[in-house]
């Protein structure tokens, strides 16, 4: 009962999302509605294998957009990963000192609150510390949820996005035949579950993206799966980011609501520094670049890129060294230890 309730809530909003023509409506929409669900009570949850396995459809379509040309591409890519490691130390100097400052919070809560990205990381660490953990999470929730919600309304007023806002985009099917999409649904699940089981960034989104892209550059398997698939695969992703607001109640999302907001915007603001530089520097898209640099999730932000049309490969590997970067720092810059006082 909890995964049907959970799925109708995320197919309700995703489909009064596409029905209104909105950007990124599957994905969007579904997430709202199921956070609704949660902030009201409801029992929505999704478990990890229905999880894992949206997952690994979406990376392995998403796979059959890395062309011969974006292996061309490459040849941009390191100067736009050094302006993405500027700028993470820029938004999480900024968003720590803004917190600390504005709302009198404590310097390890602030600065794990900051940090762009890399939930299960920073929350790992955290644990070890100070921090106030429910605190962190919370905005740290927040902070994904609006990205998700807002980046591609704001993409589509300042550019022009490829593709009509709110569709999915669908394939006439894999090359092949059976044994073609037998061929990629197996490699890409198989390089989902390694990714999953060995806890690499990205989990089963990028392992399946990996797999299948190396297929599809190498001309082994075309096509990508129907779109109501698809439309399947993003609501489900909506559901998993929408169910993170279970069990929060009101007054717990009050007291976390507004310094959330104020440094998530002031974390897009930055990020959208760096992308027009990169942008005038490279000659790449804005709208790229910015989803590239912005502070979410790997699988968040990547399925995003891939409902605008943007380049998924491109953007999927800044946040998957943004991870692991911080994934590797967290331990060496974390503030206080549980012990110390707090603020020190």
């Amino acid at each position: 009962p909890t995964l049907v309730l959970t799925l109708l809530l995320a197919a309700a909003g995703g489909g009064l999302f596409t029905w209104l023509d909105l950007p990124a409506s599957w994905l969007a929409g579904a997430m709202l509605a199921v956070a609704a669900g949660g902030l009201a009570g409801l029992p929505v949850q999704v478990p990890t294998p229905l999880r894992l396995a949206a997952f690994t459809l979406l990376g392995l379509t998403m796979g059959a957009g890395v062309t011969p040309e974006t292996v061309h591409r490459m040849a941009a890519w390191p100067v736009s990963l050094l302006l993405l490691g500027v700028s993470v130390a820029v938004i999480m100097i900024a968003g720590t000192a803004h917190l600390q400052r504005v709302h009198g919070w404590d310097r390890a809560t602030a600065r794990f609150c900051a940090v762009p990205g890399a939930l299960s990381a920073v929350l790992a660490t955290a644990t070890g510390t100070s921090a106030d953990i429910p605190r962190v999470a919370l905005v740290q929730t927040v902070r994904l949820v609006v990205l998700v919600a807002v980046m591609p309304w704001i993409l589509q007023a300042v550019a022009a996005v490829p593709g009509v806002p709110g569709t999915v985009a669908g394939g006439a099917g894999v090359t092949g035949g059976s044994l073609g999409l037998a061929l990629l649904v197996a490699a890409s699940a198989a390089g989902a579950a390694l990714f999953h089981r060995l806890r690499l960034p990205g989990d089963a989104l990028v392992g399946a993206m990996l797999v299948s892209a190396v297929l599809h550059v190498t001309g082994l398997v075309e096509g990508r799966p129907p779109a109501p698939l698809l439309a399947a695969g993003f609501v489900t992703t909506g559901a998993v980011i929408g169910a993170r607001f279970r069990g929060v109640s009101p007054r717990q999302l009050a007291g976390a609501l507004r310094p959330g907001l104020e440094c998530v915007v002031l974390a897009l603001v930055l990020s959208a520094a760096f992308a027009g530089a990169g942008s005038a520097l490279l000659g790449l898209p804005f709208g790229q670049l910015w989803l590239a640099y912005a502070p979410g999730g790997v699988e968040a932000l990547t399925v995003v890129t891939f409902a605008l049309g943007y380049d998924v490969a491109f953007v999927g590997t800044h946040h998957v060294v943004r991870f692991l970067g911080i994934g590797l720092s967290t331990p060496w810059w974390t503030p206080v230890r549980r012990g110390r006082a707090a603020g020190r």
